[in-house]
């Protein structure tokens, strides 16, 4: 069975904020996307046995990632404050 989460955000700059964590040591296969609505925000995750995942997404752009492993999921406000939605779908 598939899962959806969203996590709306708000975070002041230079401030970083942890949205999913695994319960399966393993982690979770799915689609990490950022929706950015205001500052530019960094993405962090981080894979079991796989290098951390990390890009940038700028203040109103989208970005979608399919990844698997996935053990958290993070965001940094870079330079200013950061709104928007983290969206997460844990494929089954």
């Amino acid at each position: 069975m598939a899962i959806s989460l969203v996590f709306p955000y708000n975070q002041a700059a230079g401030v970083g904020q942890g949205y999913y964590v695994a319960q399966d040591p393993l982690g979770t296969r799915g689609v990490v996307t950022v929706a950015s609505t205001a500052g530019a925000v960094e993405l962090v995750i981080t894979r079991y046995n796989e290098p951390t995942f990390r890009t940038v997404i700028p203040a109103g752009a989208t970005f979608s990632v399919s990844i698997g492993q996935v053990q958290t999921i993070g965001l940094l406000a870079l330079g200013a404050p950061v709104t928007g939605f983290l969206y997460y779908f844990i494929e089954a």
